[in-house]
This record gives C-alpha cells, structure tokens and sequence, in this order.
C-alpha cells in the first residue's frame, strides 16, 4: 500500500517544483471558501484533486492560471509569484468553447493568433496538435459536425497548439458517456507521457483520479485544505481498463472514499 503524507510533501521536496501553493486563502466576500493550503507539484506530475462541490478544487486552479488572486498567501509558478494572467497554462474544463462558425482549424489556431505567431508557424502547429489527437481529416469540420468527444479533443489539440507547461483541467470529461470518458482517459495519458508537461485534473470521479494521476490530493469540506495526499504507486503505461482489475486499484479507492467528507 502506498504512503499517506501530511503536509509538506517531504517525498518531493528534492523534486523540481513547477508549482507551489503557499499558506493560500479564497474567500469570497464573507465567505471563507477555501485555505489555509500549501501544496507542492513537481515538474511532469500528474496531480488529481478531489473532495466535495465547494471545497476549492477549481479556486486551486484559478489561482495558478492568475485568474484569481488568493487573500492570502502566495501561489508560484516556476519560483516566481503569480500576481496576473499565467499565459504559460492551458485551461480545460467540461465546457465547449468551440466557436460555432469556425472550422475545427480555425478554432484551434485561435490562441495562436492571440499571440501572433507566423501563419507558417501557426499552420504547422495546428496540424501537429489536430495529428496528436487524432483529428486530422476533420480540419474543415464546424463545430456541429462533431460528437462530444471529438470537440473535447478539439479543445485538447487548441491548448496543445501553444505547448504549455502547465495543463489546468476542471473535470474535462466530466459530461461525457463513460465509454468515451474511458477512450479519452487512454488518449491524455498518451498525450501526458508525450509532452512531458504537468497535469492538474480536477474530478469528483475517484476511479478516474486513481487511474490517471500520480498522486491525488483530498480535499476537506469548505473551508477546503488538503486532508490527505496519496501516491498511486500502480505501474505506468497504464492501460486504463486493466487497471481496475489490480487489487491495489480497489484499495485506492476504499482508502480515498474513507477520506472524503462530503456529508
């Protein structure tokens, strides 16, 4: 079984850190929502978070995509303090933001144009990015053309476009079928293995945390803190339906569930 640490996180401290949540707070007027918390993330981990709606999972993300500013307590990326818009992330979430009358391509290439590559330069990147997710042929599809899933990979392939170190991703999957769900859990972990980059997944799903993360961090009821930090100690590739049959993966979950307080 693997170990449980309080925090700081002494198994990593040797670690290279991409990012580090120090002594952070989120209220909201009145509203204590979420903190005191400190949390490292190594460069090229994988971190999942979960706990209860409200707990601060997304506000976690917020803060280190610089959307939201902590009341207290510092948020940096790389050592230094985020105090403004992170461009250096990408952001996912369950939600569509496909432009409806632009072209898969054209949807893609969007961030690029935001930050004025080349259109040489552009070009070459959404064809990489539409290959990586397994898209290629549907560059002049629109929007309406495509299933859930193809336009969460839409999505994917935008963020890939631009090479971020830091994947954000607020439950992505979370409105997709579980046979699809299953499909895509098998394509991020791919696409995580091939860029090397650092994964934050925020999920309410324990399975899908155990199965793609290194590590997952539980969070308490509001006012939301890290209760309980798990190394998933399960070997990688990981083949996401094998996986399930490990006696350890059910452990994980037992151990997981114990934890969380959602009542």
């Amino acid at each position: 079984m693997n170990s449980v640490y309080s925090l700081p996180e002494s198994a990593y401290v040797d670690q290279e850190v991409a990012i580090e949540f120090d002594g952070v707070v989120a209220r909201f007027g009145a509203l204590h929502a979420m903190g005191p918390t400190t949390l490292t993330v190594k460069k090229g981990e994988f971190l999942a978070i979960v706990g209860p709606s409200g707990c601060g999972k997304s506000t976690l993300l917020n803060m280190i995509a610089g959307t939201l500013k902590p009341a207290e307590g510092t948020v940096r990326y790389k050592g230094k303090v985020v105090d403004q818009i992170n461009y250096d992330v990408g952001y996912l979430t369950q939600k569509n933001f496909c432009l409806p009358w632009r072209t898969v391509e054209d949807n893609v290439r969007l961030p690029l144009e935001f930050r004025k590559y080349p259109k040489a330069e552009a070009k070459k990147r959404v064809q990489e990015a539409l290959q990586k997710v397994g898209l290629k042929g549907f560059e002049k599809a629109y929007p309406k053309q495509l299933s859930g899933g193809m336009l969460q990979r839409v999505m994917i392939a935008r963020t890939l476009s631009y090479s971020p170190d830091i994947f954000l991703m607020d439950e992505p999957f979370g409105s997709l079928d579980a046979q699809l769900r299953t499909h895509m859990h098998t394509e991020l972990l791919r696409l995580w293995q091939e860029t090397g980059a650092t994964f934050l997944f925020v999920t309410h799903d324990l399975q899908e945390a155990i199965t793609l993360a290194d590590r997952v961090v539980v969070m308490s009821k509001r006012p939301g803190k890290p209760k309980l930090i798990v190394d998933i100690n399960l070997e990688r590739p990981r083949d996401v339906i094998d996986i399930q049959s490990n006696p350890a993966f059910g452990a994980y979950v037992k151990q997981l569930w114990t934890a969380l307080d959602v009542h």
